[in-house]
């Protein structure tokens, strides 16, 4: 467009158009002006209209020229012209004068406008002083004028007409100067929108085809419709079901639904109407009315000028995610074999109700432990016994109250909380035994499977709460403590906890002074048991402690370890552990075995400050390679201190040494963590095993556990492997390596090293 704003390009099109016009007319009326000039004897005139119509012609065809040279030569040609016709015609022909200035005022300019109007002013004077334009007579009376005063005249009037000319071409030159900024700036703006409208529509694309659903709404509407949706992408409409239509103008809150928690969706209204993001976990609806897990984010939108315009609203689906943290939870918090509440789930509640507990009257702890449930097991095999968990599981639920918990802590015990029973002890204390004694009853009636009828009596103990100072542990062994009384008395009975039965907290105190003693008087000692693969290949061990007292008598590991862990004892038995098992593969390396080799670390011990200094200064004393040593954790360290946990994890991955979760199911399952932790095994805990392959929600637990670590790209033991059933389900499902008496019990080196010697050998 600039051409058109460009006084340059005018002048250039006027100029040859004007051009081509004076050079038809000027030969058109140079022709007969010569023949007139001819019969009239002028052959001076003759001559200037020849050599104007040759010049003239020659600019017209020389456009190789520079544009202000052929201007100039045009203005040339008029002055001679003018000139000539002034000295053969006279002082009437003066008017051609005027014409160069008016040419370079449109053609070039005021100043080349003015510089002609002084040589046309020149040329009168000049004239006028030759004579020229005296010719003729005067009328009568009359005085000619002077010289000077022709040419003043001349240059007052040529003044007049070429500033009014070039003012003009020089407002003219202005008005298109800022019409060509005004068009400039239209094409950029143009092309700035085109640019945008590009963005927008690559924008509004990139948002309708995201996985996630987005909505925009506005700040404005009514009371009745706040925040009226104005658009919905692609995905929004996909799974939702809703029409795009069906939802534009209606309010954001339409999809908050019964099944969102009030206060969650009373907080997100809140923070909007501070203007505030917002983000929230809710259930909304389909257009089907289907419920739907969906965590939102909504985010202002605000214009140039910072004012509030639109609400953001960016949602996901997750459904799935709620259903594997359900799941997550559900081990973590739940017993698989009878769906009850875990010892993890009871410990929880009976902190809480501790806490929540002053003032409010006493409460009861109510200890279940099923007579001789292992001849069962014994005589007629898990899945017997199993069935007889899960009835008595479920006469216990229907005996509660709202508020009671009923709890599976393992094995055949089971423990029942009753919050507020009595106003005081005494109160409290009958009707803890009365409820108690229905327990009893419940379960002394016969139970029948698969045609058989067995016995599921119990021993209950019982103990009340709350007492200064008592903790849940404290609270399980008074009611542990009552419920081993209860079975002294004969079994099918209910016992309350009383002072005297602390004899028990004596032994206990007992064993721990014992066990304090144990390394130095060479009491304890490391049975190893092998790992192997589905031919019974060893392909590891697991580093066991076990005591036997000065007296002979065994003491079993689930009895000396709790007692351990509980008096902090655990962490110099951890080191000693730590220190054997690298002496250990010490000698199955000399042996020609250097097998991997685990040992278990307890929370405390691997909470220590210089737990990562011990284990370096053990493998440097040993000589033991990092690589071979696998430490073997709970679950239960990560509920505590978990960036110090997996920082302490790396470091010790940094050197070589590999980890194992073990029991992996049975405590704390977060999945998110073990992605953040070096990992370099999980071992699934036997109570999954000893219910596949018979059992279907077992066997699907364990296909979950093996199918999530071959995706972590972990390696599996599985614990407890017993009959070779087991194996093979295991096997088959892809799980390499396992542990249990069907390859290995724990043995001493000594006997492990023979054995791998006489397979070697055979």
């Amino acid at each position: 467009m600039a051409p058109f704003t460009d006084i340059a390009h005018w002048r250039i099109h006027i100029f040859s158009r004007l051009l081509s016009i004076v050079v038809v007319l000027g030969i058109g009326t140079a022709i007969p002006s010569i023949v007139l000039a001819a019969q009239e004897g002028l052959w001076a005139l003759i001559a200037v209209d020849l050599v104007a119509i040759g010049w003239l012609f020659a600019v017209w065809r020389l456009r190789s020229w520079t544009y202000n040279t052929r201007v100039l030569h045009f203005i040339a040609i008029v002055f001679l012209v003018s000139t000539g016709m002034i000295v053969n015609v006279g002082p009437v022909a003066q008017i051609y004068l005027i014409a160069p200035p008016v040419f370079a005022a449109v053609l070039l300019g005021r100043r080349e406008a003015l510089a002609a109007l002084g040589v046309s002013t020149v040329l009168i004077l000049v004239l006028s002083l030759s004579g020229e334009l005296k010719t003729g007579h005067a009328a009568a009376g009359a005085t000619l004028l002077p010289s000077w005063t022709i040419a003043l005249n001349f240059f007052f009037i040529g003044s007049l007409i070429t500033v009014s000319c070039s003012t003009l071409l020089q407002k003219l030159v202005s008005s298109l100067g800022h019409l060509h900024g005004v068009a400039q700036s239209l094409e950029e703006g143009k092309d700035a929108l085109h640019k945008l409208n590009a963005e927008l529509r690559l924008t509004a694309a990139a948002v309708a085809q995201l996985n996630d659903m987005v909505l925009i709404a506005g700040t404005g509407g009514t009371p009745e419709v706040p925040w009226p949706i104005i658009f919905a992408n692609d995905a929004f409409v996909r799974r939702t079901g809703f029409a795009r239509e069906a939802v534009l103008g209606r309010s954001m809150l339409m999809f908050s639904g019964a099944g969102s928690d009030p206060a969650v969706v009373a907080g997100l209204v809140e923070t909007m109407d501070r203007g505030e993001t917002a983000s929230a976990e809710i259930v909304t609806y389909t257009a089907s009315g289907a419920p739907a897990w969906t965590e939102i984010e909504i985010v202002p939108f605000r214009d140039e000028a910072g004012v509030h315009t639109h609400w953001v609203v960016v949602a996901r689906d997750i459904g799935e995610r709620k259903k594997a943290a359900t799941a997550i939870h559900r081990l973590a918090y739940y017993d698989v074999l009878t769906e009850l509440p875990n010892r993890r789930f009871l410990l929880e509640r009976l902190d809480a109700l501790l806490e929540a507990q002053s003032g409010q009257g006493w409460g009861a702890v109510v200890f279940i432990d099923l007579d001789h449930f292992k001849y069962v097991n014994d005589a007629r095999g898990h899945a017997t016994g199993d069935a007889l968990l899960r009835t008595v599981a479920a006469r216990l639920s229907t005996l509660m109250r709202e508020g009671d918990t009923v709890a599976r802590i393992g094995g055949d015990e089971f423990v029942v909380l009753l919050p507020r029973i009595g106003h005081d002890h005494e109160s409290a204390r009958q009707a803890a035994l009365l409820h108690a004694e229905r327990l009893r009853d419940a379960l002394s009636s016969a139970v029948e499977v698969d045609g058989n009828r067995y016995n599921a009596s119990a021993s209950l103990g019982v103990t009340l709460l709350p007492h200064p100072g008592q903790s849940a542990a404290d609270l399980l062994r008074e009611a542990d403590t009552a419920m081993y009384h209860a079975k002294a008395r004969g079994r099918n009975g209910v016992a309350l906890f009383e002072a005297s039965m602390r004899a028990e907290s004596e032994q206990r105190l007992t064993l721990e002074r014992d066990l304090a003693g144990a390394i130095e008087r060479g009491e304890l000692q490391m049975h190893l048991q092998l790992q192997c693969d589905a031919d019974g290949t060893p392909t590891g061990a697991e580093m066991l402690m076990r005591w036997r007292r000065a007296d002979g008598r065994f003491v079993p590991p689930d009895v000396f370890i709790p007692i351990a862990e509980a008096s902090s004892l655990i962490v110099p038995l951890g080191e000693w552990a730590l220190h054997q098992a690298c002496l250990s593969w010490l000698r199955l390396n000399e042996a020609g075995h250097p097998l991997p080799l685990s040992v278990n670390v307890s929370p405390m011990q691997f909470s220590q400050t210089d737990f990562v200094a011990q284990v370096r200064a053990v493998l440097e004393e040993t000589g033991m390679p990092p690589g071979q040593l696998i430490l073997e954790l709970t679950e239960g360290l990560l509920i505590k201190d978990r960036e110090t946990t997996i920082a302490r994890m790396h470091a010790l991955a940094a050197i070589g040494i590999r980890f194992s979760i073990d029991d992996f199911g049975t405590g704390y399952s977060n999945l998110g963590y073990l992605k953040r932790m070096p990992l370099y095994e999980l071992k699934i805990d036997k109570s999954f095993i000893r219910d596949t392959p018979d059992d279907g929600d077992g066997d699907a637990i364990v296909r979950s556990i093996l199918a999530m670590a071959t995706h972590l790209r972990l390696r599996v033991v599985a614990e407890g492997v017993e009959t070779r059933a087991q194996a093979d389900f295991l096997s088959a499902n892809g799980c390499p390596t396992m542990q249990g008496y069907l390859f290995a019990r724990p043995q001493p080196l000594a006997q492990v090293i023979a054995r791998l010697q006489a397979a070697l050998s055979s």
